[in-house]
C-alpha cells in the first residue's frame, strides 16, 4: 500500500528541487533587496522541505526519482525569452506572479498528498504534507503582498524607457489576452480527459468563461489602438501547462486531480496578473482598464475557490482508485 505514497513523495521532491532552482534565479534577478530576500528565504525553506520529504521517502524504502513530475515541469516556468523587452523591475513583478502560482500549486499538491496518505493510513506522511502545506500558504501570502507595489515599480520603469503609459498598458493587455487564450485551450483539453465527470464539467465551464475574458481584453485593447499579440507572454507560456508525457505512469483516475491542481494554480497566476494590471492601470490613470482588471481578478478568484472546493473529494476518489490497484 505504500508504493503509491512513495510516488507522491517522489513527485513532490522533484517539484521542490525544481522550484528551489527557480527561486535562486529569481533572487539573483530581483530589482529590490526585499524581494530578493523573500525569494532566498523561501529557497532555503524549500531545500529543507525536500530534505524532509526525502527522509520520509527513504524511511519507506524508496529513493528520489530522476524523472520530472508533472508539477516539476510546471515549476520550470516559461522560457526567459518570454521576458525579453521587459525592464528588470517588470521581470521582478512577473517572477512574483509566477511564484504566487507555484506556491498555490504546492498547496494543492500537498492537499492531494495528505489525502492520499490519510486514505492509506500513513499518518506520518499526511502530517508532513500538512506541515509543508502551511509553509507554502504562508509564503504565498507574503508573495501576494509584493505584487502590486512591484507592478507599479515595473510600470514606472517602463515609462522611463521612452514608452508612454498607454503603450505600457497596451502591452500588458496583450500579455493578459495571450494568457487567457492559453488558459481557455488548456481547460477545454482538461474538460475532455480524466475520469470524473464533475471535474470535466467544471473545466468546460471555466474554459467558456476564459473565452469571454480574453474577448473583453481584446475589445479593451482594440479600443486603445492595439491588437492581439502573436508572441506568448511569460504567463501565457506557463498557462500552456505541462507536457502530457509528464502524466505517463499515472493512473487514469489521477488525471482529474492533477487537472484541478493545475487549474487552482493557474487561477492564482491570473489573479496575480490582474492584481498587477489593475495597480499599473491605476498608476497610469487608466480607470477603464483598472476596472476591467479588478472584474477579471474577481472572476479568477471564483474559479480558484471552485477548484479548491472540488479538490479534496476528487483527490480522495483518485487515491482510493490508485490504492486499490496497488
Amino acid at each position: 500500500m505504500d508504493q503509491p505514497i512513495k510516488r507522491y513523495l517522489e513527485d513532490a521532491i522533484a517539484a521542490e528541487k525544481s522550484f528551489e532552482t527557480q527561486l535562486r534565479g529569481f533572487a539573483k534577478e530581483a530589482s529590490s533587496s526585499e524581494v530578493a530576500s523573500l525569494f532566498d528565504q523561501h529557497a532555503d525553506e524549500t531545500k529543507q522541505q525536500y530534505e524532509a520529504l526525502t527522509a520520509r521517502l527513504e524511511a519507506l524504502g524508496g529513493s528520489p526519482s530522476t524523472l520530472k513530475s508533472f508539477l516539476a515541469h510546471l515549476f520550470n516556468m516559461s522560457p526567459k525569452a518570454a521576458q525579453t523587452g521587459h525592464t528588470k523591475e517588470e521581470r521582478t513583478a512577473q517572477d512574483l506572479m509566477m511564484a504566487y502560482a507555484v506556491e498555490n500549486a504546492e498547496v494543492a499538491m500537498y492537499e492531494s498528498m495528505a489525502i492520499a496518505a490519510e486514505t492509506a493510513g500513513d499518518g506520518q506522511t499526511a502530517g508532513l504534507a500538512r506541515h509543508i502545506q502551511e509553509q507554502e500558504r504562508s509564503t504565498g501570502e507574503k508573495v501576494w503582498s509584493r505584487i502590486a507595489p512591484c507592478a507599479v515599480q515595473g510600470f514606472r520603469a517602463a515609462c522611463l524607457e521612452n514608452e508612454s503609459g498607454q503603450d505600457v498598458i497596451r502591452r500588458y493587455l496583450e500579455d493578459a489576452e495571450a494568457a487567457e487564450r492559453n488558459f481557455e485551450d488548456a481547460l477545454a483539453t482538461f474538460g475532455r480527459s480524466g475520469d470524473q465527470g464533475e471535474v470535466q464539467s467544471l473545466m468546460s465551464t471555466m474554459s467558456q468563461k476564459a473565452r469571454t475574458q480574453h474577448e473583453r481584453l481584446r475589445r479593451r485593447l482594440e479600443s486603445m489602438g492595439g491588437s492581439r499579440s502573436t508572441i506568448k507572454s511569460a504567463l501565457a507560456h506557463m498557462l500552456a501547462f505541462t507536457p502530457v508525457s509528464a502524466q505517463l505512469g499515472h493512473d487514469e483516475s489521477e488525471k482529474s486531480t492533477q487537472h484541478l491542481m493545475i487549474t487552482f494554480s493557474a487561477a492564482a497566476a491570473e489573479m496575480a496578473m490582474y492584481e498587477a494590471l489593475s495597480a499599473a492601470a491605476e498608476t497610469a490613470g487608466d480607470q477603464e482598464t483598472a476596472r476591467l482588471a479588478r472584474e477579471l481578478r474577481s472572476e479568477e478568484r471564483e474559479d480558484y475557490r471552485l477548484a479548491w472546493r472540488q479538490l479534496p473529494q476528487t483527490a480522495r476518489v483518485s487515491a482510493q482508485a490508485v490504492l486499490s490497484h496497488a
